[in-house]
C-alpha cells in the first residue's frame, strides 16, 4: 500500500553521558496521519456451510467502504477462469458483521474472494477463503405410512431436477418420470419385508439426497392377545412384533432374553405397565413402544432385586411417560450391564419420590442416553451412586429437574467413585425451578456431587432461559463448554421441539429428529 508521511513535529533529545553522543536534526519524524491510496481489504473473512449446499460468507463491516465485490469459483483457492457467481454488497452497516449466502451444488469444493471498493481509492486486495459443501438433501422427511412391507413412497421437493433413484440392497436403478419430477414423489415396488433400505436420489451423476428406512415386519402379537401370557410362552431370544393397539401388561418380570417391538414406529402400540428383572437375563430390547405408567407405577424398569443380572437393556425409538418417580431404578443389589436408550421421548414423570436414572445400589456397567428428549418433570436427572460410565449425547432437556423438592439435586450426580461422565451436544431449555421459600433447584451439579475420581467430558452444549443451572458445582457455563442460545422450538408445550436456530442445526445439537 502506498503512503505519504506528513511531518508534524520532531522532538530531539540530547544528553551528556559517559560515551559522547552528538545531537542530530534528522531523527525520523513521528507519524500522525496515514493517507492511503487503496481501500483496506476485508478483515475476518470466514466461510460456513449451511443447509448442506449454502455457503455463508461473513466478515467485519467497514463503514468507510462503499461496496464489497464477491466472486465464487469452483476450485481450491486457484481462482482460475471466470467466476461461477458474482455479487455486490452495498448496504454497509456502521459496525458488526456482514454476511452473504450463496446456494451452490453439493459435495463440491468452492473458493470465494471479497474485496472492498471505496470512491477515490484503488480497489482493495482480495480476501480469500475456501469451503466444501456437504451432500445435498432434497428428500423430505418420510411419513411413516409411506413405508409398508413390500413398497415405499419417497418424497422430495417438487419440481427439482432429478433423473433416477438407486436402491440398496440390490443396486437397482429406477428412472423418474416427468410426472414424478413435478409431483416430487415416486413409489418403489418389489421390496422385501423386514429389510433396511437406502435410497439415493440423483440428477445425472450428482447426488441430491439420501433416505433410509426399514420395511414393515409381520406382526405376531395383536391387541387381542394377553401380552403377559405371550411373553411367558416365548422362547429364549424371542422377537415379539406388536401390532398397533393397547396392551395392559401390568407389572411384568422379564425372565428371558427377548425383543418386544412395535410393528409401526409411527403408530406405536401402547403398553400400560412396568418391567422388572429378578433373575439373570442376557438382553432385553424395547423398540417402537409407547410405554405408560398412568400414575400406577413408580418407574418404567425396576432392577432392585439382588438376583437381577441384566446384561444389556436397549430402549430405542420409544415414548415413556406417566411414572411417578423414575425412568430406571435400582436401590439395592441388582446388576445392570450396559443400558442404551436412544431416539426416545421421556416426559411427565414428576419425580416426587425418586430420581430419573436412580441407581442407589447394585452395579452398573454403563448408561447411555442419546438422541433423546426429557421434558416436563424429573427431580434429579441422574443419581449414580455406584461406579459407572455414563454418557448423555445429543439430548434435549426441556422443563426438566423442576420438582419443588429438597432432594432435587439438579442434573448430574455421580457420587459412586467413578468412572466417567460425558455430556455433549445437549440442549437445556427452561430447566430448573425457584421453589417454595425461594430455594433454587436445577443445578448442573451440586457442589461435591461428582466424585473426584470421575473422568469428565463436557463439550458443545447449549442452554436457554434456565433457572439454577449455574449454581452449585459450576458457576460459569464455560466450565462445561455451554453457550447460551435460543433454539426457537416450534411448539414445546405440545411436544414439538423442532429447532429453528440455524446455528444449532449446523452444530448438530440435540436429537436429530428435531433438526429436520
Amino acid at each position: 500500500m502506498y503512503t505519504r508521511i506528513k511531518k508534524f513535529t520532531g522532538i530531539l533529545l540530547c544528553a551528556l553521558s559517559l560515551v559522547p553522543m552528538a545531537c542530530k536534526d534528522d531523527i525520523d519524524p513521528v507519524i500522525t496521519e496515514l493517507t492511503k491510496s487503496r481501500a483496506f481489504a476485508p478483515v475476518g473473512l470466514e466461510a460456513r456451510v449451511r443447509n448442506q449446499v449454502d455457503i455463508e460468507l461473513s466478515w467485519t463491516a467497514n463503514p468507510d467502504v462503499d461496496q464489497y465485490v464477491i466472486e465464487f469459483f469452483q476450485d481450491s483457492l486457484r481462482f482460475s477462469g471466470d467466476p461461477i457467481s458474482t455479487a455486490i454488497v452495498d448496504d454497509i452497516p456502521t459496525a458488526g458483521t456482514i454476511t452473504y449466502t450463496e446456494s451452490l451444488s453439493g459435495e463440491t469444493r468452492y473458493s470465494a474472494r471479497v474485496r472492498a471498493v471505496t470512491e477515490g481509492l484503488e480497489e482493495s486486495n482480495w480476501a480469500i477463503v475456501t469451503a466444501r459443501t456437504d451432500a445435498e438433501q432434497i428428500f423430505l422427511p418420510l411419513p411413516g405410512e409411506n413405508v409398508q412391507d413390500t413398497y415405499a413412497t419417497v418424497v422430495w421437493q417438487p419440481g427439482s431436477e432429478v433423473t433416477h433413484l438407486l436402491i440398496v440392497p440390490g443396486n437397482t436403478l429406477v428412472q423418474i418420470s416427468a410426472a414424478q419430477v413435478a409431483a416430487g414423489e415416486a413409489r418403489i415396488d418389489g421390496l422385501s419385508g423386514a429389510t433396511d433400505y437406502t435410497v439415493t436420489l440423483y440428477n445425472g451423476t450428482k447426488r441430491r439426497g439420501t433416505v433410509t428406512f426399514s420395511t414393515l415386519k409381520e406382526a405376531n402379537v395383536t391387541a387381542n392377545d394377553d401380552l403377559s401370557s405371550v411373553i411367558n410362552a416365548s422362547e429364549e431370544g424371542a422377537v415379539l412384533i406388536l401390532a398397533a393397539g393397547t396392551y395392559n401388561l401390568g407389572g411384568k418380570e422379564i425372565t428371558k432374553s427377548i425383543v418386544i417391538e412395535g410393528q409401526k414406529w409411527y403408530d406405536m402400540p401402547v403398553i400400560i405397565g412396568q418391567f422388572s428383572c429378578g433373575t439373570p437375563v442376557s438382553s432385553i430390547t424395547l423398540r417402537y413402544l409407547n410405554i405408560q405408567g398412568q400414575d400406577d407405577y413408580g418407574q418404567m424398569f425396576n432392577a432392585s432385586a439382588s438376583e437381577c443380572n441384566l446384561g444389556t437393556l436397549t430402549v430405542q425409538g420409544c415414548e415413556i411417560s406417566g411414572y411417578s418417580n423414575n425412568i430406571l431404578y435400582s436401590n439395592s443389589g441388582g446388576t445392570y450391564g450396559d443400558i442404551i436408550i436412544s431416539d426416545t421421548y421421556i416426559h411427565d414423570i414428576p419425580g416426587g419420590g425418586g430420581d430419573g436414572f436412580d441407581f442407589r445400589g447394585g452395579a452398573v456397567g454403563s448408561l447411555t442416553l442419546e438422541n433423546s428428549t426429557v421434558a416436563n418433570g424429573i427431580r434429579t436427572l441422574l443419581r449414580m451412586q455406584v461406579a459407572a460410565d455414563v454418557a448423555f449425547r445429543n439430548c434435549t432437556f426441556y422443563r426438566a429437574c423442576i420438582a419443588d423438592n429438597s432432594n432435587n439435586r439438579g442434573f448430574f450426580r455421580m457420587s459412586g467413585g467413578g468412572t466417567s461422565l460425558e455430556v455433549s451436544k445437549c440442549l437445556f431449555v427452561e430447566t430448573g425451578i425457584e421453589g417454595s421459600g425461594g430455594a433454587i433447584y436445577g443445578n448442573w451439579s451440586q457442589a461435591g456431587d461428582i466424585s473426584e475420581e470421575v473422568s469428565l467430558n463436557y463439550r458443545d452444549n447449549y442452554y436457554f432461559n434456565t433457572i439454577g443451572l449455574w449454581e452449585g458445582e459450576y458457576t460459569d457455563p464455560g466450565e462445561v463448554d455451554a453457550t447460551e442460545a435460543n433454539p426457537g422450538f416450534v411448539d414445546p408445550a405440545n411436544g414439538d421441539f423442532t429447532i429453528t436456530n440455524q446455528n444449532l442445526i449446523d452444530e448438530e445439537v440435540g436429537p436429530s429428529r428435531w433438526r429436520q
